[in-house]
This record gives structure tokens, C-alpha cells and sequence, in this order.
């Protein structure tokens, strides 16, 4: 029997976690535990997450808007129990199954001369899995990409844009609760016109 035990609880997160001197993960940082049928999900391999045991893992985004994953496997189990009534909410890290993300209508380019604007994306996620979504924003000529703050829903409602803002491209990152592999739309621009 391993030395936290052999299948995902908050008891056993926990002792994985203060080995970490973190308990059950920093605000940077998440305990996750991988049986061998979330081990072989492509999403997962995606993530570093590639064999069953227990893992730290964590997100960042890079100087050109993409997500990153760092997951450093922490201790390898051999024969963890798949647990099919799983007490950890951490599917959006390990997914349980394959699932994958579909956008059915990008975003479309808008032109605006009072500065109003709205970009909308389509998406869905099978496997019963919610869409979550990120807008970015790079600045015309520009060549990273920012999170727009508080943009998180299929629509990006601007207003107040300025004349200085033409050229300026949006985009979404889209995931989804049960760890599909993130999708990112096509990128449109913001025109003012005259």
C-alpha cells in the first residue's frame, strides 16, 4: 500500500500536499491524483500528467497568451484504485474521459465608429462537459496576447473603444470542466471605421 494511499481523497491530498509544505496545494498549485485510465487520456498527456499516481500541477500563460502546464508526478502508484465515485473535483486537470471541445462559429472581425462592439464565439464540449472561455487582446502591431479582465462568457461586449484601438485583434481560449484540450478561436480585428 503506498504511503497516501492508492486512490484520490481529500485525506489522501492532504498528506501528499504537506509533503509539499503546501497542504492540499498552494494558490499556484493543485494535488491531483491520476488512475491508469485518466494515465492514457491524450488531454491529460497534453498537460505532462502521463502515468497513475500523484501529481503537482499548475497553469501559467506564456508572453503569447498560449496556457502552459507544469505537472511534476510526485509519487508513482502502481496500482491505484479507479474510483468510480471519485471524491476530488479535479476533472478539469485529469480528465476522467477523452473529451474534446467544438467551436461551430468563430468569432467574426466587427467594425464600429461609436466604439461599441460585440466578438461571439459557438462552442461545445462532448462528454456532458461545460465550455469555459478567456478573451484575448493583442494591440495592433503587437505580438502578445492578454487575458481580457472579466471576460469569461461566449461574448465579449466592448464599449468605449477609442479610434486608437483599430487594428486590435481578439481571440478566446475555450476548456471545459471535464479537462478537454484547450481550443483557441480564429483571431478577429477591431476596425473603427468613418
Amino acid at each position: 500500500m503506498s504511503l497516501y494511499g492508492r486512490v484520490d481523497s481529500a485525506a489522501n491530498q492532504t498528506a501528499v500536499g504537506r509533503t509539499r509544505g503546501n497542504g492540499a496545494g498552494s494558490a499556484t498549485e493543485t494535488i491531483v491524483f491520476v488512475d491508469e485510465t485518466e494515465a492514457g487520456l491524450a488531454a491529460n498527456k497534453e498537460r505532462g500528467i502521463t502515468a497513475p499516481g500523484w501529481w503537482a500541477y499548475r497553469t501559467y500563460t506564456d508572453a503569447a497568451g498560449n496556457t502552459r502546464h507544469k505537472a511534476e508526478h510526485l509519487m508513482v502508484l502502481t496500482n491505484p484504485e479507479a474510483n468510480a465515485d471519485e471524491t476530488l473535483a479535479d476533472d478539469t486537470i485529469a480528465a476522467d474521459v477523452q473529451a474534446l471541445i467544438t467551436i461551430s462559429a468563430q468569432p467574426t472581425a466587427q467594425t464600429t465608429v461609436s466604439g461599441a462592439a460585440t466578438f461571439s464565439v459557438t462552442a461545445s464540449c462532448d462528454n456532458s462537459g461545460t465550455v469555459t472561455y478567456q478573451w484575448q487582446k493583442k494591440l495592433a502591431g503587437g505580438s502578445r496576447w492578454t487575458n481580457v479582465s472579466g471576460a469569461t462568457s461566449a461574448s465579449l461586449v466592448l464599449a468605449g473603444q477609442t479610434a486608437d484601438e483599430d487594428g486590435d485583434q481578439y481571440r478566446v481560449k475555450l476548456n471545459a470542466d471535464v479537462g478537454a484540450p484547450e481550443v483557441i478561436s480564429t483571431a478577429v480585428a477591431l476596425t473603427f471605421g468613418t
